[in-house]
């Protein structure tokens, strides 16, 4: 174990992220700003780029996606180092159009985004939060904003067991029915839309000014350090903002004069990655493209430089579950505290590729920066995650890794403190190693 480990600071940057990023647009927000007070440079996706050796740039992609990277002073173009996270999680998201009145309650039409485990989310309060298009003087270009209700407006209540005796036998909820948030009971001056009005009043403007939004639900309980020794860290949205932190952290650390140094946080993973500001589109691709001729190189290097590159794809592991360890493959498990976890498969659900794994295996002995091993049982599918989706369109050397959870798409997820600090070190050193 590495000494001398500020665990209140890395968890404090931590808890400050995770109470920040409510939603994909925040996400990207928090980190953008993050990286520009860091010294990057802000890029326009639709505007020309004019790049330079020694500089360091951040775009932000279609409001929920980013890219940053540094370019040493001595890199030629043969090869880069990627590390790539996701800024969504598994949640609720309001549909248009969502009040619901009836039974003198005020509820809202919602539907699922992800593999939410959707128990975890009732009898907890709830706000909202993500991105609202305002009509604007131009039809062609809408204005959009960020809004954050941050406060407790929602709750999804049980049905008490009285009512339902089977309870703790399993209940299967119905997504259309049983998943509606109530918001109030009906005011006795109802005559319009609550959700429009909170909207426009946090907006400062008017409810026939909103043309839509897309807002995620969020539970409004804190981040906070858990158990005897407070060893345990316990949030929300830990599946994925553990890794977004790792791979900013990593590119703001600093640079070698010969590499090319790239973080994509894309949108979109917990529901397979196909859009334009996911990883499986061709947006990494796009950015690459463009510093290699800001750069001055052709196509070909291009090319070259694919060939000769590697990443790292971070997001969370499944650490050993305390009461069913079974569900764990019998010679690969993986404790929280005792290391971040590389994952692995072999139906390639992980970017499992042999050479990145080597590297990093090195990097890390080195360092001394203690990892494990991760693979699911060999009946147990597993999830999935973007590396394997990116190398479609991007066809480098890739290798997933990344801190192992408990509760993984719960509404409220446990990690190890000490295993931020390594995954946070691991991918640093990724980008730092000669």
């Amino acid at each position: 174990m590495i000494e001398n480990i500020d665990i209140n600071e890395i968890m404090g940057r931590l808890a400050e992220r995770i109470k920040a990023s409510v939603s994909p647009y925040h996400t990207t927000e928090y980190a953008l700003n993050e990286l520009k007070e860091s010294g990057f440079k802000e890029l326009a996706f639709d505007e020309e780029w004019k790049l330079e050796s020694g500089g360091r740039y951040v775009a932000r992609l279609y409001g929920s996606s980013l890219a940053a990277f540094t370019i040493g002073e001595g890199w030629n173009g043969t090869g880069f180092r990627l590390a790539a996270a996701h800024t969504d999680f598994p949640c609720i998201k309001l549909k248009p159009s969502s009040q619901i009145i009836e039974n003198n309650y005020v509820k809202c039409n919602v539907d699922v985004y992800g593999g939410a485990i959707l128990n975890t989310w009732l009898d907890r309060p709830l706000s909202a939060a993500g991105r609202v298009v305002l009509e604007s003087d131009s039809a062609i270009k809408p204005v959009t904003r960020l809004v954050n209700l941050a406060r407790p407006l929602f709750i999804i209540p049980n049905l008490a067991i009285h009512m339902n005796r089977d309870v703790n036998k399993g209940v299967e909820l119905n997504r259309q029915k049983d998943m509606l948030p109530l918001m109030c009971t009906v005011p006795e001056d109802n005559n319009g839309n609550i959700i429009l009005s909170l909207i426009a009043s946090e907006l400062e403007t008017c409810t026939d000014k909103i043309l839509g939004y897309d807002l995620c639900l969020y539970p409004v309980e804190e981040p906070l350090l858990l158990g005897a020794d407070n060893s345990l860290f316990s949030a929300g949205r830990l599946d994925n903002l553990t890794s977004v932190q790792a791979c900013i952290s990593a590119i703001i650390s600093g640079m070698c004069n010969d590499s090319l140094d790239i973080v994509m946080l894309y949108d979109s993973e917990e529901v397979g990655s196909s859009t334009k500001q996911g990883a499986g589109s061709v947006i990494t691709r796009s950015v690459i493209e463009r510093i290699y001729e800001n750069m001055g190189l052709d196509r070909e290097m291009f090319w070259c430089g694919l060939a000769a590159s590697e990443g790292l794809s971070v997001d969370v592991a499944h650490a050993i579950h305390p009461n069913c360890p079974e569900k764990s493959d019998i010679t690969n498990k993986i404790y929280m505290n005792k290391g971040f976890a590389i994952k692995t498969a072999i139906n390639e659900r992980y970017a499992s590729d042999l050479e990145v794994l080597g590297s990093l295996i090195q990097i890390c002995s080195k360092e001394g920066i203690p990892f494990q091993r991760y693979v699911n049982r060999s009946d147990i599918a597993g999830g999935s995650t973007l590396g394997a989706v990116a190398v479609v369109n991007l066809p480098i050397k890739m290798l997933d890794i990344g801190v192992p959870v408990l509760a993984m798409h719960s509404s409220r997820e446990t990690m190890g403190v000490y295993d931020q600090y390594y995954l946070e070190k691991a991918v640093q050193s990724f980008f730092l190693s000669e």
